[in-house]
């Protein structure tokens, strides 16, 4: 096993994980884009998507399944599943988002992502959901290849707008054939 993937477990996330998850959230998304976003709409971005409050609200909607991988007891990553979306680009019935998959920068490369990414499938299939899609940043060369070559294809394109800036995401999808 490789030694960047030795001891990850990965577990959902309950109502005692709210104050790590906004912490993780926010470490992990400013880790990501903090070289390519503008500071102020970088931290608007982040102020609003992961205060507590707005984790809180999303744990309690059914449709919202977080995770969170560990790697010898501390948290490295985490993923956010949301049931309740859809794209007019996405062509299976039974489909759910990746909404959030971030792992820390200093677990990049070393197959945390991969098993945090199986685990989201697995969770989804286990669901009964045929696939699973998601948006990723068309200027994030590196999540790009990532989903790729783990078998997402791209369906479309959507707008994700944040502060003052509007990015665009392909929206990419992955059929879950039964497992």
């Amino acid at each position: 096993m490789d030694q960047g993937t030795q001891n990850i477990e990965i577990r959902h996330a309950t109502s005692d994980d709210i104050g790590l998850l906004s912490v993780l959230a926010a470490t992990t998304f400013y880790e990501a884009y903090f070289e390519q976003d503008t500071p102020h709409d970088l931290s608007r971005y982040i102020i609003e998507s992961f205060q507590t409050g707005r984790i809180e609200d999303e744990m309690a909607d059914p449709n919202v399944t977080f995770l969170i991988a560990y790697q010898g007891g501390h948290a490295i990553g985490y993923a956010k599943l949301d049931a309740g979306t859809s794209h007019e680009s996405i062509t299976a019935e039974r489909t759910i988002e990746l909404k959030r998959i971030y792992i820390l920068e200093r677990v990049w490369g070393k197959g945390v992502g991969q098993i945090l990414l199986k685990q989201c499938e697995n969770v989804a299939r286990e669901s009964g959901y045929e696939s699973i899609w998601l948006g990723v940043w068309q200027q994030n060369a590196r999540g790009q290849s990532f989903y790729q070559k783990h078998g997402f294809v791209k369906r479309g394109t959507l707008e994700f707008p944040y502060g003052t800036s509007v990015g665009i995401n392909d929206v990419m999808e992955k059929n879950l054939p039964p497992g």
